[in-house]
This record gives structure tokens, sequence and C-alpha cells, in this order.
């Protein structure tokens, strides 16, 4: 394949991913228990499949710009709420640009333990700056005398963050499993 037919095919590929983690964060944003953020979703998934697909960079790219075009997409719909700019930073765009990261396992297209590994990894790391910035900007809204840390790691962010990776781990799955990681990218038409 021509350089530039290889770099508009990535593209094209990222920007529907990308949509499509769009209209999944905004379909489980509707019911979302989450008082002040954060859902149940498996818009982590199609990032992750970008990483998987065209490796860390292209992973971590796609993650700033899922967490930008979240953050307008809020401010479009009157849902979105940022303190600093430092709190917006880690909240959206060091959150998901850190899902980028499960393009360290390579072989997860095409083997289940990178493909876990990978998107543990990318959770983990989003998980942990969601929590920072539990403490750090959002720990006015604990309850009177808990401790900020246990409420922001352990009752507000785990709920959701762990439901999540374990939702995009088993679609994952089963979508690696169907050959959905590798579509088209062995094809020799496209060579």
């Amino acid at each position: 394949m021509n350089p530039l037919k290889s770099t508009i095919r990535i593209i094209t590929e990222t920007a529907i991913l990308l949509a499509v983690a769009l209209v999944l964060d905004v379909l489980a944003g509707l019911y979302s228990p989450f008082k002040y953020g954060g859902s149940i979703s498996p818009a982590m998934l199609p990032i992750f499949f970008i990483a998987f697909r065209r490796g860390w960079r292209q992973g971590v790219l796609a993650g700033l710009l899922f967490g930008i075009l979240q953050s307008l997409l809020g401010m479009a719909t009157s849902n979105f709420f940022f303190l600093s700019f430092a709190q917006y930073a880690l909240d959206y765009l060091v959150a998901f640009t850190v899902l980028g990261v499960a393009g360290f396992f390579p072989k997860g297209r095409d083997h289940t333990g990178p493909l876990v590994a990978g998107m543990l990894l990318g959770s983990f790391l989003r998980y942990v700056a969601h929590g920072l910035s539990g403490v750090v900007f959002w720990g006015m809204y604990a309850p009177e005398g808990m401790n900020v840390w246990f409420y922001s790691f352990v009752l507000y962010n785990l709920p959701y963050m762990a439901a999540s990776a374990a939702l995009c781990l088993a679609l994952g799955i089963l979508l690696q499993k169907r050959g959905i990681l590798t579509l088209g990218l062995n094809d020799p038409r496209q060579e």
C-alpha cells in the first residue's frame, strides 16, 4: 500500500472509531447514576482498538482527541464543568490519553493475554488520573468527615471505572475472537 493511502486509511479508521466512542459515551451518560461525572461505558473500547491496531502513538493521539471531543460535546450540551485548566487536563486530557498505552501490547489484537494486559493498564492509568483529580480538585464533595482519598479512589471512581474496564474486557475479548481487531489489516488487496 502506498504511504498516502495508508495514512488516509489510518486517519479514517481513527475518526470512525472516535465517533463510535463518543456515541457510546453519550448513550452511557444518559443513564449514569454518578452525580459529578463518570459512567459505566464501553467508550474506552474503540480507543483500545486503535491502540492495538495502529500502535501506542496512534492510540495516545486518539485518546487525547477523545478527551478534547468529549469535553467539547459536554460544552455544547451544557453537561461540562471544570474548575481550572489543571483539573481539565487531568480529567480529560491525561485520563483519556493514557488509554493509548494499551498499544504497548501490539500482540493484543491477536492474543488474549496482551489484550487483557493492555486494556487493564490503560483502564488503571485512567482510574489513577480521575482518582488524583478527585483528591486534588473535587475533595470538597467528599462527605464530611470522610477521608478524601478513600472517597475519590474507592467510593466514587472505583465503581464506574472497574465496571467500565470489565465491560470493555468482555466485549474486547468477544470481538477479538471474532477477528474484528485484525479486520482488514492483513488484506493482500491493501498491500
